[in-house]
């Protein structure tokens, strides 16, 4: 993709963040919202530390291998 495309993409991909936020700021159900973002960020970090402990204890037990 040339430099033009993807600055394109960035800006389209920035009015509709931009644009989404506004909505759930304007919106009357924005504590509900905010609370199931929270909840859903909450889960992706864990699933995020689990898969990243995974990796850890797969590498020491491949290292003790080869050792």
């Amino acid at each position: 993709m040339n430099k033009t495309g993807s600055n394109l993409l960035f800006l389209a991909i920035g009015a509709a963040l931009g644009a989404a936020v506004g909505y759930v700021a304007a919106s009357d159900k924005k504590e509900e919202w905010l609370k199931d973002i929270n909840s859903l960020v909450d889960k992706v970090k864990g699933n995020v530390k689990h898969a990243a402990n995974k990796g850890k204890d797969r590498l020491e037990e491949l290292k003790s291998d080869v050792e």
